[in-house]
């Protein structure tokens, strides 16, 4: 019984933290205050934009999963590879500090949340 409350749970918090640096996709110089970023490389405010979508499209997805059992399979993948791809590039390059490590902690919060939405949904 406390699984069909805290499942959809674990896809919300998860969600929420995908969807919190939104604000560059509408709001670009938001980068400044989000990564430390000046938004003045077209490339990089292209990449940082783009970046935000798909974080974006993660988040709902991982909404979605809340109410949508069948959708729950593919929003844990994409959270997965998104959280264990950036912690991973985290380590790789030597656990910078600055913006990097909010995005890391953050992450790091999500795990658990995304550990446990896994288990609930594929073992169990």
């Amino acid at each position: 019984m406390w699984i069909s409350i805290a499942l959809p749970l674990a896809f919300a918090v998860v969600g929420v933290i995908h969807l919190l640096p939104v604000a560059p996709v509408f709001l670009p110089e938001t980068l400044s205050r989000l990564y430390g970023i000046a938004p003045t490389d077209t490339t990089m405010l292209v990449l940082m934009r783009h970046r935000a979508l798909l974080l974006a499209l993660v988040g709902i997805l991982c909404l979605w999963a809340c109410w949508w059992v069948p959708i729950r399979p593919a929003a844990l993948l994409a959270a997965a590879i998104n959280v264990v791809g950036f912690l991973a590039f985290y380590a790789l390059y030597g656990n910078p500090d600055g913006a990097l490590r909010v995005i890391a902690v953050a992450d790091l919060i999500a795990l658990p949340f995304l550990a446990f939405a896994a288990w609930a949904t594929l073992v169990r």
